[in-house]
């Protein structure tokens, strides 16, 4: 009888594993959203990853969560600044949760996950240290694969699909990542220069992101000027737009690079550690791969005040086209 039931306890033990392994399994192919929120806009003068531009005071951002939503994305990760309001965060909580989906917020400053030995160094900085950094603050609130995208950029929802595509291939693991890249003639502003990773693509691998801090059009042609070399770059060149596919493993790469970088850069106020700098570094390293995969759709954003009038536009015309709703939420 007793060994009866010590058989009944490790069948029902047995079970209770599988059960976990089995929710592993279905789980893992669930994918998170980031939104970089916490930059301090400088160049647009303004707050402008909630500055209304829908139809009913909708920000730009907004309309990527509601794209995400389509393809099944229902847990999101805000990285705020001080600035982000309280009555904000309540409002994205409640149209998420609304819809059946989870928010976390969670506040990058100067201070957040810098190793303590740098306090004394970092006492003046203003600026926050970058995209790099803003991922690194969500460390403990990730735990599926997720995307990385900008608060104040427009990608379509037909890039949420390629990134969902590529996680559910298995193309996203511990040492494989992946980007959604876009032709560089679809994503220059009409208000000034813009800084745009150059991207090598070959089969459909990323070998290589160059930073190129100053891309304009010059009559008809696409022009970059950086410090001694300046040069003519093809319209159709991918670009990283800063929407990428990550698995947590990206984590301890982050906090290893990002000591380094305080050890070189802790007394820099204006120096930053970039996210595609990173992700590049690793590549060059051989610890990871990168599966790409190109949209050609139209990428719009905030980078100067004067795109806001452009960006409102974009958005009017796709909903005039169906592409979204009147009202996203209510």
């Amino acid at each position: 009888m007793v060994h009866h039931k010590k058989c009944q306890i490790l069948q029902k033990e047995n079970i209770k594993q599988e059960n976990q392994f089995l929710d592993l399994k279905t789980t893992s192919n669930l994918l998170s959203l980031v939104i970089l929120a916490g930059g301090m806009g400088s160049r647009y003068n303004g707050q402008k990853q909630i500055d209304p531009i829908g139809p009913n005071g909708e920000s730009l951002m907004e309309y990527a969560i509601f794209d995400a939503m389509e393809v099944g994305i229902m847990h999101f990760v805000f990285i705020i600044n001080q600035q982000f309001e309280n009555e904000t965060r309540k409002y994205f909580q409640k149209i998420i949760e609304l819809k059946g989906g989870s928010a976390e917020f969670v506040l990058q400053t100067t201070y957040t996950s810098v190793p303590r030995n740098y306090f004394d160094d970092i006492i003046d900085r203003k600026k926050p240290w970058g995209t790099a950094h803003a991922l690194l603050v969500a460390k403990n609130h990730l735990l599926n694969n997720f995307i990385v995208i900008n608060a104040d950029d427009f990608y379509s929802k037909n890039s949420f699909q390629k990134a969902v595509t590529l996680n559910s291939e298995g193309k996203i693991a511990a040492n494989q990542y992946g980007i959604v890249t876009y032709l560089l003639e679809n994503t220059l502003s009409d208000n000034g220069s813009v800084s745009r990773g150059i991207c090598k693509i070959e089969k459909g691998i990323l070998y290589d992101v160059v930073e190129r801090t100053n891309i304009f059009r010059y009559e008809d042609k696409i022009i970059f000027e950086d410090e001694n070399i300046s040069g003519v770059i093809d319209n159709n060149t991918s670009v990283s737009m800063n929407f990428w596919i990550l698995n947590p493993s990206i984590f301890r790469f982050l906090e290893d690079k990002f000591d380094l970088f305080m050890k070189s850069y802790a007394n820099d106020q204006k120096k930053e550690f970039f996210l595609p700098q990173v992700i590049n570094q690793l590549i060059q390293e051989n610890k990871v791969e990168v599966s790409a995969s190109i949209s050609t759709d139209q990428w719009f954003g905030m980078t100067y005040p004067g795109d806001k009038d452009l960006v409102k536009e974009e958005i009017y015309s796709k909903i005039k086209q169906g592409s979204y709703p009147k009202k996203l939420w209510y």
